[in-house]
């Protein structure tokens, strides 16, 4: 691979208590071979928001070879145990990650500003308590965190929950307040990350880079195989490469590349 500014690996979607324990080791050899500047891990780490998966999650990003940004998902919610939801959501994630669900996390690098929130929810609307929301407290963090930034660094949004959906997700539904997001960051930033819908694809919504990835290795797949994103961004051009996993390593399934036109990204022909 030639040297790029920026190099992002985007997992999702890792289920612990429904991983493949063969494709997790093969996605860490291969993300050590990939070299990124950052990992950015967007939700849904466990199943069941069990200690045991949490534990399980907590030694795989251990092993990451780069820094890594980590979001909730809405499996990461005790959605089985329906008083430990309301009353203490999100006691097991600061166990074992250390981090606050409800603070804007960050991570900079050289030519990289990128902002995890956290759009899952413990209520919602009934009966799918699965869609997320994002709020105005959160896009003022975002904001806040690209306004300090130097103004060619690469502006990344890590979320779990899509602001881009295909036909064969559409039934899943956008992240809440998608609208209002996207007008907030027009202009703003370069690239949302997401997952929760375990499909991979991406494009421009608004001038923006929209790249969700699937499940990287649970055996929850909806119709694709286990796969991750590798993105590339150099100056004023951006590359999305979905690695799929093949039965026996994971290898490119497919590569879109983007171009940056005054303050707005678009595909190249």
């Amino acid at each position: 691979m030639k040297p790029v500014n920026v190099r992002i690996a985007q997992i999702s979607d890792l289920h612990f208590g429904r991983d493949v324990a063969a494709v997790a080791r093969s996605l860490l050899a291969d993300l050590c071979d990939a070299a990124p500047t950052m990992v950015a891990v967007c939700g849904d780490l466990t199943q069941r928001a069990r200690p045991a998966e949490f534990r399980a999650a907590r030694a795989f990003l251990d092993e990451l070879p780069a820094p890594a940004l980590v979001v909730p998902g809405n499996h990461d919610l005790p959605g089985w145990r329906v008083w430990s939801r309301f009353t203490r959501p999100w006691r097991p994630w600061r166990l074992h990650l250390s981090t606050d669900p409800y603070g804007a996390v960050s991570h900079t690098a050289d030519g990289l500003v990128a902002v995890g929130v956290n759009t899952a929810r413990q209520w919602g609307p009934h009966p799918d308590w699965s869609r997320g929301r994002i709020d105005a407290r959160q896009l003022a963090a975002i904001g806040a965190a690209f306004d300090e930034a130097p103004s060619d660094d690469l502006r990344v949004v890590v979320a779990h929950h899509p602001f881009l959906l295909t036909p064969p997700g559409r039934n899943r539904g956008l992240v809440g307040r998608s609208k209002l997001a996207l007008r907030h960051l027009r202009r703003r930033a370069d690239l949302l990350l997401g997952g929760h819908i375990h499909l991979a694809y991406s494009g421009v919504v608004d001038g923006l880079v929209v790249a969700q990835s699937g499940t990287a290795f649970s055996d929850r797949l909806k119709g694709e195989p286990n796969s991750y994103n590798l993105i590339e961004a150099d100056g004023d051009r951006l590359s999305v490469s979905t690695r799929r996993w093949d039965g026996a390593r994971f290898d490119t399934h497919l590569r879109t590349d983007y171009v940056r036109d005054g303050h707005e990204w678009r595909p190249t022909p």
